[in-house]
């Protein structure tokens, strides 16, 4: 490919079908119904970008928020978390939201406040698309995120490195890209960057107003010039690109596409939307390369499950299930946020993965509806049971031994229409290549 970043364009020999836009619906959402992706392959790519990306920012319904918040529970957070990711009219806003909880990870458990969690979860949907440089001035503020992080004991008489530390290794420009003296002169520019009452709070007389030295610039600076600063290197560019290649692309990505990227993200003026936006329409993001190239995140086991029947489900059941699977939203498991791809993925969790799926079939966790067995009230034969969970789960790419397999698995339950159609989806999900992305 000659230019990374070009948009692709779709031929006789590679057309938009229905894997293409599956791939799309994955890594740009949690998924969608067979539906739903008939509809957007007919339509075209430029079209269902646009039907997934949306006008950009979706304000949260305050009254829902509000309410996930009322009872100090976790739970409800995490619950009204899952059902925004399940209901989305612009599933790339949540999407988005969802890399920016990894990126900045927060978790619940040191803070023991799901208002502030809800709230930094709020900020992502807010602005995750806009201005990079102002989410994390954002974050730089956000309340849980300075107590995540100790900067609410940061002052001028004991600066605490914590804060300046995590911004630069894991928020802005990655480890190797700045000194140990920029970390103590950032650590003095953010002293008095406190929280009162559940809101930021800047102690003016905590705060160290004498001069410091940071990436070479000199002068009485605060924390908004210490983003301001990172922010502006060649070095954040390239670690966000990296960071996005992993996330919607391939989990290990090569110089050329980190440098593509990273000039794409520089032209737009650090815009996340454009950015993001050029790489799903890229030659790159459906090149053969990215294609199931990543491992499905327990998010995008179960939501993906869920969308892809057309169905819906109780957001908490959902939430818990996520939670065993290895992903609990509100409790990344450190600093780093999920390491994921292989990690997902071992034999106790293959079986906990199978089992959800015969508990979301079988309607032990929550009414399923509408009931699978409505995907195949056309189905005559084993094969048509095998053709049509290949089309519904694996958007119909699916070897022929595997497909064999399904239909072998549809004639022992064929006088059932209702165990037949759960058994057959069963095994589709079973397959290695529905643990991919």
């Amino acid at each position: 490919m000659t230019d990374l970043m070009a948009p692709w364009q779709p031929t006789a020999a590679d057309p938009f079908d229905l894997a293409k836009v599956g791939h799309l619906l994955r890594r740009a959402g949690f998924g969608g119904s067979l539906f739903l992706r008939r509809e957007l392959e007919q339509a075209g790519v430029a079209a269902a970008l646009a039907r997934i990306a949306g006008s950009g920012v979706t304000a949260v319904d305050e009254e829902l928020l509000q309410d996930a918040i009322a009872f100090g529970d976790i739970g409800r957070v995490r619950a009204f978390r899952v059902w925004l990711a399940l209901h989305a009219e612009q599933p790339l806003q949540q999407r988005m939201s969802l890399f920016w909880h990894g990126h900045f990870a927060t978790g619940n458990q040191k803070l023991n406040d799901p208002r502030a969690m809800a709230l930094q979860l709020a900020t992502f949907d807010r602005l995750g698309q806009g201005r990079c440089d102002d989410l994390v001035l954002a974050m730089c503020r956000d309340p849980a995120l300075l107590r995540w992080l100790d900067n609410d004991v940061n002052t001028k008489a004991k600066p605490n490195e914590n804060f300046a530390r995590e911004l630069f290794e894991l928020f802005t420009l990655g480890r190797g890209h700045y000194s140990e003296a920029d970390i103590r002169e950032a650590a003095r520019c953010f002293t008095g960057w406190h929280v009162r009452d559940g809101s930021f709070f800047f102690q003016a007389r905590l705060h160290d107003d004498g001069e410091k030295t940071v990436f070479g610039t000199r002068g009485r600076m605060d924390g908004g010039d210490v983003v301001a600063l990172a922010m502006a290197r060649r070095e954040s560019a390239e670690f966000f690109a990296d960071r996005w290649l992993r996330f919607f692309v391939h989990p290990e990505p090569e110089p050329a596409e980190v440098t593509a990227l990273a000039a794409v993200y520089e032209r737009s003026g650090r815009d996340v939307r454009t950015t993001i936006l050029t790489l799903l329409a890229s030659r790159l993001f459906f090149s053969p390369r990215a294609l199931r190239s990543k491992v499905k995140r327990p998010a995008d086991f179960v939501l993906g499950l869920v969308r892809a029947l057309g169905a819906r489900a109780a957001p908490t059941e959902l939430a818990a299930t996520m939670a065993t699977l290895g992903e609990t939203w509100c409790e990344p498991p450190s600093v780093e946020g999920w390491h994921g791809e292989r990690a997902w993925l071992s034999p106790a969790s293959w079986l906990l993965r199978s089992n959800f799926v015969a508990d979301l079939l079988g309607g032990r966790i929550g009414k399923l509806a509408p009931g699978a067995e409505q995907l195949f009230v056309r189905a005559k034969k084993p094969a048509d049971y095998a053709r049509i969970a290949g089309l519904v789960l694996l958007d119909g790419v699916v070897a022929k031994a595997d497909a064999d397999r399904i239909a072998d698995v549809a004639a022992a339950h064929l006088g059932d229409p209702v165990e037949a159609a759960r058994a057959v989806l069963h095994a589709a999900t079973c397959l290695p290549e529905y643990q991919l992305s």
